[in-house]
């Protein structure tokens, strides 16, 4: 009897070893398919990734290659809700996509120049600062003081919210042009 109970002592251990071992194959064998998925769906992030960084770069450069200029995407990214920078690839895209989508976002220039001038308007209105374009901008007091003289305007804040508006109108070459003449 004490034979038959050694005996099945060491077949219970012999079984309890070989399902220990079953048991560390199977998660072994889990774990390798977990990092085969996860460096799969690493892999394929880093493609997205790349892939995005690549499409970015060509909707940054059609911007660039466009008519559209910093003040454009600067009123659409305050109309969007976004960055400058993200505001001049979704023009790109628009501009990549051709036809309808440059239509649409010509509308949405439209409507954002209307939201910049009235919260300009509604600035002044509540005794806010009106000049957050003006202050972006490189013009600097004495071109407000040179603008005022030679636009008629009473004082340089009065040609600081032209410049303002100007900008927001995508008229820079218009201040450009008043300062050249106001300089002479």
């Amino acid at each position: 009897m004490k034979y038959n109970l050694k005996f099945l002592l060491l077949s219970v251990s012999v079984f309890i070893t070989s399902i220990a071992a079953s048991v560390d194959t199977v998660l072994a064998q889990s774990v390798t398919q977990i990092d085969r998925s996860s460096q799969w769906n690493i892999q394929n992030q880093s493609n997205y990734n790349l892939i995005a960084r690549r499409n970015r770069k060509k909707e940054i450069n059609a911007f660039f290659r466009s008519d559209y200029d910093y003040w454009d995407a600067r009123v659409l990214a305050d109309y969007w809700g976004q960055s400058i920078d993200d505001s001049k690839a979704r023009i790109g895209r628009k501009i990549m996509a051709g036809g309808r989508a440059v239509a649409i976002l010509e509308q949405f220039l439209v409507d954002a120049r209307v939201q910049a001038l009235v919260s300009v308007s509604s600035s002044l209105n509540r005794n806010r600062n009106p000049h957050k374009f003006y202050t972006e901008s490189k013009y600097d007091y004495d071109d407000a003081v040179d603008l005022a003289k030679f636009w008629g305007d009473r004082t340089p804040l009065d040609a600081k919210l032209r410049i303002e508006r100007n900008l927001i109108m995508g008229n820079d070459e218009i201040i450009e042009e008043a300062l050249r003449f106001a300089r002479q």
